[in-house]
């Protein structure tokens, strides 16, 4: 008797045809959850305001962290919920729930006692957060509903709707000016300029399960097809059919190292994003010599064209077969170096001419006992850049190469994860990069006070060649995830002849590999 071990290697994201019909309907969803998420943005500040005018701005920033901190929480839970029951509007429909208790929350403050505020207050946003940690369950849904050719743009409708709707809500507070800050009692509630948009996200919420009930096809396993490597092309198997039959297979799936660099890389992702937003400002008021007024009236108008390049991006994604023509690792690799020549290009080197003319505005006089003026002191060894190569490279490498990076990153983690449900590790990769949206403002602004733009962007430089030199190393690895099925058949020396039945053709591409045991030790 001989022991035949048969190993069967395949690409495991096979899929029948795109599910586009609930694509759609997913990424109305996220549409519509992210625009309601948006709607606080501009409000928030003179509604603490009003609610107790001593809370100081650093309180504020740990108020809005609490959001982060609640997605961070509920992301892997709700993924894991999403892969035990095979289905995403249970786990959808509990994120909006909890997004609407956030919002009563919210819009009752005002009758809240003075010392209870404070504390409402951070639950509200924990909640608001927590029902936005959704993302990694819908995103796991469009992994399932689509053929590998075409994940690239379903993750981008999906994603684009929710970018489009962070954009886009935070301009509805325009329909509520005329209702005052002062309100109208409700008695539970004050309605107020503040407080209608809350009320307004209810009404979307409740839309949106509507959405999710009525009209989504739900299962995570639906468009999973047949399993059609029973027998495989070619093998050397048993006389009898049934040798074959009765074997276990097992398979494996999963590059884990491949999995964690997607996941390193997106969170360095957001803490680049994380830097410009948390220091953006600053670093415009002393490189450029701007005063408040037109740092902000110039980071709009670049915020502005990186939306509209952005949303450009959106639509040559969805609309063209830019993912079929560009691979996702290419995209990437090219994205980051897009962003290293950035950083390269906007660094104060020293050769640099010049000098800084607002340093003394960032610096404390000897009788100056304010505590309201910085003490930059890192600001005299600054060489300028100059600021319409700084905003104009700005809009056009974020307008554009991270727009790629996050598409191609996304829809590349979905095929490394292979066939099967993907909740539970699209719940984490979006917590990884909640933690970075946490964590990077707090560094990154104190980096910045203690020893100014140069470290900030000497941290990102390094950071992003870390990134490079490691795709490099593994630029081969990240690739679709590939099963290993294996098994061992006994048949007799003499007799073993060629399994007829292993000569039926697959539908689908894949390599064969059979060896007997001695062959098979050689090879390993």
């Amino acid at each position: 008797m001989t022991t035949v071990k048969h190993v069967h290697r395949k690409f495991s994201t096979r899929r029948s045809t795109t599910d586009w019909k609930n694509i759609y309907i997913v990424s109305i969803f996220a549409f519509i959850d992210a625009f309601q998420f948006a709607f606080f943005v501009w409000t928030f500040w003179p509604y603490v305001q009003q609610l107790d005018p001593s809370m100081t701005t650093s309180f504020v920033g740990l108020i809005m962290a609490a959001s982060g901190i609640g997605e961070a929480v509920a992301a892997p839970i709700l993924g894991f919920w999403t892969n035990k029951c095979g289905k995403i509007i249970p786990p959808l429909v509990a994120s909006v729930i909890i997004s609407m208790i956030g919002n009563v929350i919210y819009m009752c403050l005002n009758e809240i006692p003075l010392h209870l505020r404070t504390p409402a207050l951070l639950i509200s946003r924990f909640l608001n957060g927590a029902g936005s940690g959704n993302r990694g369950t819908y995103f796991a849904y469009i992994a399932a509903a689509s053929d590998p050719t075409d994940r690239a743009r379903s993750m981008a409708l999906s994603g684009g709707g929710a970018l489009i709707g962070l954009n886009v809500g935070p301009a509805i507070q325009m329909l509520f000016t005329w209702v005052g800050d002062d309100g109208i009692e409700l008695g539970f509630m004050r309605l107020s300029m503040y407080t209608c948009p809350a009320l307004l996200a209810l009404v979307i919420n409740l839309a949106s399960i509507i959405l999710l009930i009525t009209m989504l096809d739900d299962g995570l396993d639906r468009n999973e097809p047949e399993d059609l490597d029973n027998i495989s092309t070619y093998s050397i198997a048993a006389a009898n059919d049934s040798d074959l039959e009765r074997n276990v297979v097992s398979t494996i799936r999963l590059d884990v190292l491949a999995v964690v660099v997607c996941m390193l890389t997106r969170a360095a992702r957001m803490l680049i994003t994380a830097n410009i937003e948390s220091i953006g400002s600053p670093f415009s008021e002393v490189m450029f010599d701007l005063d408040k007024a037109s740092a902000l009236d110039f980071n709009s108008r670049m915020q502005a064209a990186v939306g509209v390049l952005t949303t450009f991006m959106f639509f040559i994604y969805v609309f063209t077969d830019y993912s079929k023509w560009v691979s996702e690792r290419l995209n990437c690799f090219l994205a980051m170096i897009a962003l290293l020549f950035f950083h390269l290009i906007t660094f104060s080197w020293p050769f640099l001419s010049g000098n800084l003319t607002s340093c003394s505005r960032f610096q404390k006089s000897l009788n100056d006992t304010s505590d309201f003026t910085q003490d930059w002191t890192w600001c005299e060894e600054l060489r300028p850049v100059n600021i319409w190569f700084y905003y104009i490279s700005y809009a056009i490498i974020f307008g554009i190469g991270l727009p790629c990076l996050n598409n191609s990153l996304q829809s590349l983690y979905s095929q490394i994860l292979g066939k099967g449900r993907q909740g539970t590790m699209q719940g984490l990769n979006q917590a990884v990069g909640c933690i970075s949206r946490i964590l990077g403002p707090l560094l990154m602004s104190s980096v910045f006070s203690l020893y100014g733009p140069k470290a900030t962007w000497l941290i990102e430089i390094i950071l992003i060649s870390v990134c490079l030199i490691v795709w490099l190393f593994v630029y081969r690895r990240l690739t679709p995830a590939v099963e290993v099925k294996e098994r061992e058949i006994v048949v007799e020396e003499s007799e073993g002849v060629e399994n007829p039945a292993c000569r039926r053709s697959s539908m689908v591409s894949e390599i064969s590999i059979v060896a007997t045991d001695d062959v098979m030790k050689r090879v390993k």
